[in-house]
């Protein structure tokens, strides 16, 4: 499933990149349109509520970290979704609910105002897991 969605995010901004603006594009990431250099993920983190119970939806709080040498913190663009649960991760601190009945395979990005973005980053949620995952040494999905 995992597999599926990084194949879809890539074919989505594959597609919103085409076209010859004469930037010479992103760099260190899946590329972009605009000038300068790609925003990078450096670590996803989730935590549930204290009071999730198993098969019972409760909510979860996902937070991005992310850097770019060329663009404030501030700046930055996220998306992403985590499979099975509600809500979008639009922000460098988002908050989803999750039913708890199995682990959720979720992906987010990082794009900067300048059309360059970040490679995707997969991670699993667990049934009421507080846990985090970094991109360097790679322990993401």
């Amino acid at each position: 499933m995992r597999l599926i969605e990084t194949l879809v995010l890539g074919g989505a901004l594959a597609l919103g990149g085409c076209g010859d603006d004469g930037s010479s594009g992103g760099s260190g990431g899946s590329g972009g349109t605009g000038d300068g250099v790609s925003p990078t993920i450096t670590m996803v983190a989730w935590a549930a509520t204290p009071a999730c119970q198993t098969n019972q939806q409760s909510e979860v709080v996902v937070t991005i970290t992310a850097t770019d040498p060329d663009t404030g913190v501030g700046a930055l663009i996220y998306s992403g979704s985590v499979g099975g649960c509600i809500g979008p991760i639009d922000g460098a601190v988002s908050t989803i609910s999750c039913p708890n009945v199995a682990p959720y395979p979720g992906t987010v990005m990082v794009s900067d105002p300048d059309g360059n973005n970040s490679v995707p980053v997969a991670f699993d949620v667990g049934i009421c897991e507080t846990d985090s995952c970094t991109t360097d040494p790679d322990t993401c999905g």
